[in-house]
């Protein structure tokens, strides 16, 4: 359950690449694709069997779901995703070597500047919608507010094998499975404190939308 979604997503990216170049947009635009019609719906279809097939008896299979103030809000995300950005200058030396490693053909961030403008953008909004809102959404109630608490192990070890398993289920990013486990690893522990998922997703949300605004093709919008 933790891994068979995204393989099934990673499928459905590259059966999508050649329709996508021929539309002219750019190669990423697969992967969201992906995400929107295949991985969200498998993750959210599992909750809801989960939960007898009703939105209604959703929450009675989601753990941490206590209500923060908006107060621990503000505090708590900006810094997250403060943390989120030097991960990532800290670890983009290892990344870069990494990529080394990779075939050519592996699908790297594509050139804005190569595709129509308009598609570049279309493509970015809706990347935006997809990576920067739904997606880590559904991803958090179903990693961490569903599959984590039914981990056969328990403790420590239960919050390093979810992390662990979320970044492993990135298979089309091995180069950031180790920033993807750290980032992981800070989103359950926030979670686990607070007893709430939702401070877990707003961070992932605001962190992945950040992430994206501040991509090359941003500069288009």
């Amino acid at each position: 359950m933790h891994l068979s979604p995204a393989a099934a997503t990673f499928a459905a990216a590259f059966a999508l690449g050649p329709l996508v170049r021929a539309w002219q947009l750019p190669p990423q635009f697969a992967l969201t694709l992906a995400f929107a019609f295949v991985l969200t719906p498998i993750e959210l279809g599992l909750l809801l069997r989960a939960a007898g097939w009703s939105f209604r008896r959703l929450p009675e299979i989601l753990a941490f779901r206590r209500k923060p103030p908006l107060r621990l809000y503000l505090m708590i995300v900006p810094c997250l995703a403060a943390i989120a950005i030097g991960l990532v200058i800290l670890l983009a030396p290892l990344e870069e070597r990494l990529l080394d490693l990779y075939p050519s053909s592996w699908p790297l961030p594509p050139d804005a500047a190569a595709f129509p403008a308009s598609a570049t953008v279309a493509t970015l909004l809706l990347t935006l919608l997809v990576h920067g809102l739904v997606s880590p959404a559904v991803e958090g109630l179903y990693f961490r507010a569903y599959l984590l608490p039914r981990l056969p192990v328990r403790g420590v070890l239960a919050v390093v094998t979810s992390a662990a398993l979320f970044a492993a289920q990135h298979y089309w990013q091995p180069e950031k499975f180790v920033f993807l486990f750290v980032a992981q690893l800070l989103l359950i522990v926030v979670m686990l404190r607070l007893n709430s998922v939702r401070m877990s997703i707003a961070a992932h949300c605001f962190a992945n939308s950040l992430a994206i605004l501040l991509s090359p093709a941003a500069a288009l919008l």
